[in-house]
């Protein structure tokens, strides 16, 4: 402990190195990557309309938010009685309308991915700043450490973007409710289930349609600082390597051999 101590001092100059300047760039746009994520929500909407037109329009709605379990959302439910009047079939499992899809998998491991290694940026930055010259001494053990460590988080960035912008692809799916509504005849939203010609299995529905199929910029940009993550990592891979013992011995190998071969 006393040597540890003994060798902290302020060195502000790392930062200005290509490891430490990567590392807070690596620092800032993580934070940014799952404060996007967690911070993005939108919704989906349509509305029920009957045929009679003096019942009312039923507008159905829902908030799609961090996690995005979107099938854990409470359901719409009718009231005292179904839409338009209709009397369902003995098969239809859940009269209300429930909301299909859980992207809450992807979300968190993306989200997973950020927080740890913005934390991890805390604690190399400390490294880099108040023991430096343990960074630099001969065993090069700090060095090699954070090589390895850098490289496992860049493959984290990789996959937990892949992942999110996969699961992305799915909220976006199911947030138009054409690619639902009209298909599941027992659950889901039986009221609105279309048969293979087009028409409303309950022929008191005059039309399902959609009002709302939610907005994706934040998101979008949330997957592309994943991604742009996945770079600065992999980015910084090559400064970190020189600074190993691997490369010093490499380097050292080399030299010797050119010194062997010169015969001058």
């Amino acid at each position: 402990m006393e040597s540890v101590t003994s060798n902290r001092q302020l060195d502000m100059e790392a930062l200005k190195e290509p490891r430490g300047f990567l590392r807070c760039l690596q620092w800032f746009f993580a934070m940014l990557a799952f404060a996007t994520c967690c911070d993005f929500s939108t919704k989906l909407a349509f509305d029920i309309v009957c045929k009679d037109n003096s019942q009312a329009t039923i507008m159905v709605t829902t908030d799609i938010t961090y996690p995005f379990s979107i099938d854990h959302n409470p359901p719409f439910k009718f009231g005292d009685s179904p839409p338009c009047g209709i009397k369902f079939g003995p098969k239809v499992k859940d009269q209300d309308i429930t909301f299909p899809g859980d992207f809450s998998s992807d979300a968190q491991f993306f989200v997973f991915t950020g927080v740890i290694t913005w934390l991890y940026c805390f604690a190399s930055i400390a490294v880099y700043v108040f023991y430096s010259s343990n960074y630099s001494d001969e065993q090069k053990n700090y060095p090699k450490v954070d090589f390895v460590i850098t490289a496992l988080l860049a493959f984290f960035w990789l996959a937990g973007s892949s992942a999110w912008a996969n699961g992305l692809n799915g909220i976006k799916q199911v947030s138009d409710p054409d690619n639902w509504i009209f298909t599941s005849q027992y659950e889901t939203a039986a009221a609105c289930f279309k048969t293979t010609n087009g028409t409303y299995v309950y022929t008191k529905i005059g039309e399902c349609h959609t009002t709302s199929r939610g907005h994706f910029g934040g998101a979008n940009v949330s997957v592309l600082f994943g991604f742009l993550n996945f770079f600065l990592w992999a980015s910084n891979l090559w400064f970190l390597y020189k600074e190993t013992g691997w490369y010093k011995a490499k380097q050292d190998q080399a030299n010797l051999g050119n010194v062997e071969t010169d015969p001058y």
